[in-house]
């Protein structure tokens, strides 16, 4: 008797979305829209980039998300790859990117250093340490932007003054 194996692009493969959280996925979705808007944009340099975000308090989420992610192949030496938002494939940038945005947001910096050190060369690290840990601090804000409505909860009637 003989079996017969499937071919393994036969098989449907599993979202690699679907592993992460909803907020992953939000944050996935805001870090595609935004390598798209960088990729027909201009190029920056990191230090350039640093310098505009500084510690400016009133300079929007999706400004300093654009700046990371425009000196980011600077940082890298090479273009990151951002698939387009609704591909249902993470690539590995995107993999690394969001793995470190939630190391420094849970405060786990054996991990952020670990992931630094292995894509990021030694003279650029400061810089995109600091841009990566100002779009981690707005993460919220972030996610927010790009949250669907939530329609659970009924609307609260409200009084009309006359």
């Amino acid at each position: 008797m003989t079996a017969t194996i499937p071919h393994p692009s036969a098989s449907p493969r599993p979202d690699p979305r679907a592993a992460l959280s909803s907020d992953d996925r939000r944050l996935l979705a805001q870090l595609r829209v935004s390598a798209l808007r960088c990729r027909a944009g201009a190029r920056m340099e990191l230090s350039r980039a640093c310098a505009m975000v500084g510690t400016r308090r009133d300079l929007a989420p999706e400004a300093m998300l654009d700046a990371l992610l425009a000196t980011l192949g600077e940082a890298l030496g090479r273009s990151p790859r951002f698939f387009r938002p609704t591909a249902r494939a993470l690539s590995f940038d995107e993999s690394w990117l969001l793995r470190l945005i939630a190391c420094l947001r849970a405060g786990d910096e054996a991990s952020a250093t670990f992931l630094l050190h292995s894509r990021v060369s030694r003279d650029v690290r400061r810089s995109v340490v600091h841009l990566v840990a100002r779009v981690a601090a707005e993460v919220e804000t972030l996610t927010a932007a790009s949250a669907p409505p939530d329609y659970r909860s009924p609307p609260q009637p409200q009084r009309i003054a006359s």
